[in-house]
């Protein structure tokens, strides 16, 4: 058993012993149903669950004693099978979002598997969509870099050339009336 095993059992047990101490007054056989139905509503709201999780707990208590409490063991998540050229298909998709940020990820699984390089099926639209928005490409990121290009390069341009431009002239030369003022 590793140590993975060991820490999901002491959590079972754990749990288990805290379910138990929220029902342990209500396995008293002496309470009569208002009561009970009373302290149900109480250790619910105290410890900020649901009644019905309350109901739960004492079923599986009188059912299968200590052992109904412990929680269920959690299933392994599923290990994504990805093609082995995945990452140059991401880069492909990346390629074609960068070409025409319109696409959308259906299109690009489409085109990808028109040209031979995927083949029908194995890409997901939903995996490939988390992909591209990981590296940056999702259809938010593409948005954003679209309306911060039109808005940065029409910030400071002018309609015509030269119109920013701006000339002066000294204004001490020697011809000016202030330089003739300003030698005496």
């Amino acid at each position: 058993m590793n140590t993975n095993e060991n820490t999901a059992k002491k959590w079972q047990e754990e749990e288990a012993l805290r379910r138990f101490q929220l029902i342990a007054p209500l396995l008293d056989e002496g309470l009569d149903d208002a009561k009970r139905l009373q302290l149900r509503k109480k250790i619910a709201s105290a410890n900020d669950i649901s009644l019905r999780s309350v109901y739960r707990y004492e079923k599986a208590y009188r059912e299968s004693q200590f052992a109904g409490l412990h929680p269920a063991p959690r299933k392994k998540q599923r290990i994504q099978n990805l093609p082995i050229n995945y990452d140059s298909l991401l880069e492909e998709a990346i390629q074609l979002r960068k070409e025409v940020p319109e696409r959308s990820v259906n299109q690009i699984i489409t085109i990808l598997e028109l040209e031979g390089r995927a083949a029908p099926g194995v890409l997901k639209r939903s995996t490939l969509e988390r992909h591209l928005y990981k590296a940056g490409f999702g259809s938010e990121h593409m948005r954003m870099y679209q309306d911060a290009r039109e808005s940065s390069s029409k910030r400071f341009c002018k309609p015509h050339r030269m119109m920013l431009v701006q000339g002066g002239t000294s204004s001490t030369g020697r011809n000016s009336p202030l330089g003739k003022t300003a030698r005496r």
